[in-house]
């Protein structure tokens, strides 16, 4: 869309003048000759806008001391809108003729039968057409005496589709409202089959009173070109087929990173989602459309910005990013990949796939990993590993820390009197207390049965003391429901407190002794751990 040329063949470069690799990424406009570089884009920009094929004539300006070329240009917007083709046609020597036969109407006649191309010549005022002999060729036909010599002859072979808008353009330019004629159309062989034709033609001599008097044009067979193109269209047209058919959001970027190209998962979730409008799919930035989804996660739009760039200077083929990133919008997760195409336009591919079932199974399995499954507690190895960082850390900056040991009192007996589904209940309906009484710092965990552990970061003695007693209160206040019978039950707790301890175990240890002497103390109560005395000095 900036004009810049990406793809040419080889004929297109010897048209230019220039080797075909030097030709990439250079923009076209600078091969135009100047006076016609703002008539290159009014034909851009009205294919732009109507999406039909625009034809004209420009005059390219070659290396120093070559002549320029003539050339017919027929300009058609790609289907993804993100640029042009453009069919370059090499008229020089058409031109040149058509000078000469502006120049000398005596010499008209020789320069038919002689010119590659059909040409035609057509007296406005008699209404008598003369044909070339190569103009017979074309349609089947051995002479040109075959095909008649009135004008009537040569609109007769015109497809009924075609013949309205053929015999408009040409009045157009005889009214002096187009400085050429010109038409693309289907004419009909003498085998009755069709060819598409490139008319081509000018006044090139008035009446005395300014009148149009004769006419001379051309005929060119561009039905292989026609069909170029329409095999040009179905493999457009089955790309983005394949393209809408996957369920992976797609976008094609350019270096960049604009939008060229989306396939319909991407159009369904950025509309659904009120992530662009419609005419924005193309030529929108895709930062800004991860930024939309992701509610602007910074660390997420910078790691897929680098592996974009990665990819778009060659520096790798592939990226993904390492995590799933997390759609505000919707509350999916979606995997991210870049993938070079590897072509002259340095495009790349980037997918977004939505892995929402694994993610949430991940999480499930990550959950119950570091959780008791029955009560939610943490899990005997996740609470011990964070027990273990809180522990360092209190020891690394010299905090209080304190742990407690829970053992709920006569639990055999109320399965054995109650049955074990009740137990359960009971077990969670005490974690639950527990949890009200705790603060969001703290952590609860399972170790065993009907034995849990708190720790108390940041927690003094005192601070500690007044929390766990609080929580064998809450508990003796707190029976558990089952079958409409409450089962009140209690729970005996020993205290330790950080002094020395250099390894979590050790900590659990001295409470782990304090809740034995709680126990044999009459259970329902807290005791606190004996912090052994310092050793006497030798």
């Amino acid at each position: 869309r900036c004009g810049t040329i990406t793809k040419l063949n080889l004929s297109g470069a010897r048209l230019l003048g220039r080797e075909r690799a030097r030709l990439i990424g250079t923009k076209l406009e600078s091969y135009v000759a100047a006076a016609d570089q703002a008539l290159l884009d009014g034909l851009l920009e009205q294919s732009s806008r109507s999406g039909e094929v625009e034809i004209s004539e420009l005059s390219l300006e070659r290396k120093a001391g070559a002549p320029p070329a003539h050339v017919d240009a027929r300009i058609a917007l790609l289907p993804d809108g993100g640029g042009w083709q453009i069919i370059l046609s090499d008229i020089t020597e058409r031109k040149q003729l058509e000078e000469k036969l502006r120049l000398s109407e005596v010499r008209w006649k020789l320069a038919l039968d002689a010119a590659g191309d059909g040409v035609w010549a057509w007296n406005v005022q008699t209404g008598d057409v003369v044909f070339s002999s190569r103009f017979a060729q074309l349609l089947g036909y051995k002479t040109r005496k075959d095909l008649g010599r009135r004008m009537e002859d040569w609109t007769a072979r015109i497809h009924p589709d075609d013949r309205t808008q053929v015999v408009a353009a040409y009045q157009a330019h005889l009214r002096g409202e187009a400085t050429s004629f010109l038409s693309e159309h289907r004419a009909q062989c003498r085998d009755g089959g069709w060819k598409w034709v490139l008319s081509r033609g000018t006044v090139v001599s008035h009446c005395a009173d300014g009148r149009p008097l004769r006419m001379i044009g051309t005929y060119v067979d561009i039905s292989n070109q026609k069909q170029a193109e329409e095999s040009l269209r179905v493999s457009v047209q089955f790309q983005q087929a394949v393209f809408d058919s996957l369920s992976a959001q797609l976008a094609v970027l350019d270096r960049d990173g604009i939008v060229i190209q989306t396939n319909a998962a991407w159009r369904a979730y950025a509309l659904g989602h009120g992530l662009a409008g419609e005419p924005e799919f193309v030529g929108a930035c895709y930062a800004d459309f991860l930024d939309g989804m992701t509610g602007k996660h910074l660390p997420t739009l910078r790691g897929a910005l680098a592996g974009i760039a990665a990819v778009a200077s060659g520096e790798a083929t592939r990226f993904q990013l390492p995590q799933p990133f997390f759609s505000t919008r919707d509350q999916r997760w979606f995997s991210m990949t870049v993938t070079a195409v590897q072509d002259a336009q340095q495009r790349i591919v980037v997918s977004h796939e939505d892995v929402t079932p694994l993610k949430l199974a991940e999480l499930a399995s990550l959950a119950l990993a570091n959780s008791d499954a029955l009560t939610g507690a943490l899990s005997r190895r996740k609470f011990l590993n964070l027990a273990e960082q809180e522990l360092a850390r209190a020891s690394r900056y010299q905090l209080p820390l304190m742990v407690l040991m829970m053992d709920l009192d006569n639990f055999k007996h109320i399965n054995d009197h109650h049955g074990h589904a009740a137990g359960d209940l009971v077990l969670q309906g005490f974690v639950k207390t527990v949890s009200d009484v705790l603060r969001e710092s703290d952590l609860v965990g399972r170790l065993g049965g009907e034995e849990f552990a708190v720790l108390l970061p940041n927690t003094s003695s005192e601070g500690g003391t007044a929390l766990a007693q609080r929580i064998v209160e809450r508990v003796r206040a707190s029976p558990i429901e089952v079958a409409g019978e409450p089962i009140a039950f209690t729970v005996s707790i020993g205290g330790g407190c950080l002094s020395g301890e250099t390894s979590f175990s050790a900590l659990l240890s001295l409470a782990d002794a304090a809740l034995y002497r709680a126990k044999r103390a009459g259970r329902d109560r807290l005791e606190l751990a004996v912090t052994p005395p310092p050793a006497a000095e030798p």
